[in-house]
């Protein structure tokens, strides 16, 4: 009788429990978010905000580096970005607008740097000058193709002259 009623305790919990406690396992066989692609999904992801508030800043012309700027001023202070937006476009520089919400500025590019970093949107100073040796440094590599072509060219009159 114990096997029995181990049994049908075992056969209650395992197919009842995601009956009865549905909204606490709601994750089952759901599949997590897509991971995001471009540097401005990333900044909506990291910003809990929507992609579409980041393009309509691009759209407006504002680079990546600005965009984080304006968020972040926007999630410290609870305004807007939009309000941000339009102090910069009236033509106040970022120092008067973060003197303007109490903010101070190495803060502010503190966390633009360190957001920059973690979404991927600007190298490092110093990768970018180690870029530019590099190539500047580098040769003009032939093509493999070219090389093959050369090679039976040469081979094609080396062949024709000893013919002759």
């Amino acid at each position: 009788m114990k096997k029995r009623e181990l049994r049908l305790v075992l056969f209650l919990s395992i197919f009842l429990t995601p009956i009865l406690f549905a909204s606490s396992l709601s994750g089952w066989g759901r599949k997590p978010p897509p991971e995001p692609k471009t540097i401005e999904e990333k900044i909506a992801r990291k910003f809990h905000i929507e992609h579409s508030i980041v393009l309509a800043l691009q759209e407006k012309g504002y680079e990546t580096e600005e965009i984080i700027k304006i968020l972040i001023l926007a999630t410290a202070t609870g305004k807007a970005a939009d309000d941000i937006s339009i102090l910069r476009e009236e033509g106040m520089d970022w120092e008067a607008i973060v003197k303007w919400y109490g903010v101070e500025m190495s803060t502010l590019s503190k966390e633009t740097q360190r957001f920059l970093s973690e979404v991927g949107g600007v190298k490092e100073e110093e990768e970018e000058e180690e870029e530019e040796i590099t190539e500047e440094e580098e040769p003009e590599i032939e093509p493999e193709i070219e090389k093959e072509l050369r090679r039976k060219l040469e081979m094609e009159k080396t062949e024709s002259d000893e013919l002759r």
